[in-house]
């Protein structure tokens, strides 16, 4: 079984923390997957990855995607209001390029589960559902703690840190609607781990492509899916985490984006993708490093 996961983010310091928080996923993700897609989006200066590479232990598995400003700005056609780190877009280059069984679509603040639990989990998985995995909370304090505690240089021992939130954590049962109608969303929060096989993704292309704007995007997915024909179903194992930072919902609650996706359009008017053939930008060449 090959596995592959896709983040995107921005070296904006988001959230606060994002060094911290990066590094602890960056490594978690090399870890469990076969292919880890990183796509950097829209950084004013260098990538999030450049600030972090000391951190890291890679393993050859690494796919470290740069979207620079001006071809950002380009790819969402000039729209000043666009998302800062435009998640739909991002997603797609990294879904597209993707050769994983399995693809998992997640974020920054993530610590990945145990590969072997993982693949534990999607053994007893239907092929054609759609699944959102719902997260347990970390707080950052709280893992500094544990290595000052037992003496640990803070990343080099980081299983350790996940093996100590995997016995100090409970399933998180946190349902969520977010407008009437909406009876895809499920759990709150549902796009931090968002797992399906690659046909899936593919037959249902990806992101919505128009979705340029923060919220809505996730429970967007889910909805495609049902509306290609999947089953979708939220699930509570395997243990993963997310490094809580503050307000999110994608940069709008925080004032870093000031326009949202209609909920509408997103939720209710959603029927299979509208996403042209070439979603993902896949006939644009687009150079990487692999680490």
């Amino acid at each position: 079984m090959k596995l592959s996961a896709v983040i995107v983010s921005r070296n904006d310091n988001y959230g606060g923390n994002l060094i911290e928080r990066s590094s602890y996923c960056f490594n978690s993700m090399i870890d469990t997957f076969d292919e880890v897609f990183y796509i950097d989006w829209n950084s004013e200066t260098k990538s999030l990855l450049n600030e972090v590479k000391q951190n890291i232990q890679f393993k050859g598995n690494f796919h470290h995607i740069v979207i620079e400003p001006k071809i950002a700005k380009m790819l969402t056609n000039f729209d000043a209001e666009a998302q800062k780190c435009c998640e739909v877009l991002g997603r797609n280059i990294g879904i597209r390029r993707a050769t994983g069984d399995w693809i998992v679509s997640t974020n920054i603040d993530i610590i990945a589960p145990r590969r072997k639990d993982l693949e534990d989990t999607i053994n007893q998985l239907d092929k054609n559902t759609f699944y959102t995995v719902s997260r347990r909370d970390a707080e950052l304090p709280n893992i500094q703690q544990f290595n000052k505690d037992n003496n640990y240089e803070e990343y080099k021992n980081w299983k350790d840190v996940r093996e100590y939130l995997i016995n100090n954590s409970e399933e998180r049962h946190y349902e969520e609607k977010t407008m009437q109608g909406d009876d895809y969303s499920m759990v709150n929060c549902c796009g931090d781990f968002q797992l399906a096989p690659n046909n899936i993704w593919n037959d249902i292309r990806g992101m919505e492509e128009d979705l340029i704007y923060a919220l809505y995007a996730d429970t967007n997915v889910q909805k495609k899916a049902v509306m290609h024909g999947y089953g979708l179903k939220a699930i509570y194992n395997p243990a993963f985490f997310h490094i809580n930072h503050g307000r999110g919902g994608g940069g709008f609650l925080t004032g870093v984006n000031r326009k949202a996706n209609d909920m509408y359009r997103a939720i209710v008017y959603q029927n299979k993708t509208q996403n042209k053939d070439n979603w993902g930008f896949s006939d644009i060449d687009i150079e990487y490093e692999k680490i």
